[in-house]
C-alpha cells in the first residue's frame, strides 16, 4: 500500500488531477476498488487532488494554450465526471473580451489559410473551424460580420 501511495502521489504532484484521473491510474494499477476509494479520499484530504481546483487550471490552460471555446471545454469537464457547479465556477476564468479576442484571432487565422476562393465557403470553413474549437455559432457570426467576411 506504501508503495502505490507513493507512486500515486507523484503522479498527482507531477501535474493537476482530478478524481476520474486517478481512479483510472489505480484501476490501471489492478489496485482493488476498496483500496481505490481508501486512496481517493486520502488524497482528497491530503489535497493532492481538487475538482475545483483541477476545473479552473483545466480551464485557463485549455482556453489560453489550446485556444478552446467554452463549449469543448464543458464537455471535456463534464466527461471527467467534474460537478455542474465547478464547471459553472470554473468557467469564470475565461473572461469575455479575451474570448471575443480569441474568436476573432481565430477567424483571421482561419481566413489566411483558405485559399480566397467563393466567399460563401470561406466563410462556411471558418465557422466549421471555429465551432470545432468550441466557440458558439452566434457569436462566430458576430465577429464575422463586424469583420466583414
Amino acid at each position: 500500500m506504501d508503495a502505490i501511495l507513493a507512486r500515486i502521489h507523484h503522479y498527482c504532484a507531477y501535474q493537476e488531477r482530478c478524481i476520474r484521473d486517478v481512479d483510472n491510474k489505480l484501476l490501471q494499477w489492478k489496485v482493488s476498488s476498496v483500496k481505490r476509494t481508501q486512496i481517493i479520499h486520502h488524497l482528497k484530504k491530503e489535497g493532492f487532488i481538487d475538482e475545483e481546483r483541477f476545473a479552473r487550471i483545466f480551464v485557463r490552460g485549455k482556453f489560453h494554450i489550446n485556444k478552446w471555446g467554452r463549449a469543448k471545454i464543458r464537455a471535456e469537464l463534464k466527461s471527467r465526471n467534474i460537478p455542474d457547479k465547478i464547471v459553472r465556477q470554473s468557467m469564470e476564468e475565461i473572461g469575455e473580451d479575451d474570448y471575443i479576442r480569441t474568436i476573432r484571432e481565430l477567424v483571421l487565422k482561419k481566413k489566411l489559410e483558405i485559399n480566397n476562393g467563393k466567399h460563401f465557403n470561406v466563410r462556411e470553413k471558418i465557422i466549421t473551424f471555429v465551432t470545432g474549437k468550441g466557440y458558439e455559432f452566434s457569436l462566430i457570426t458576430k465577429v464575422l460580420t463586424e469583420l466583414n467576411i
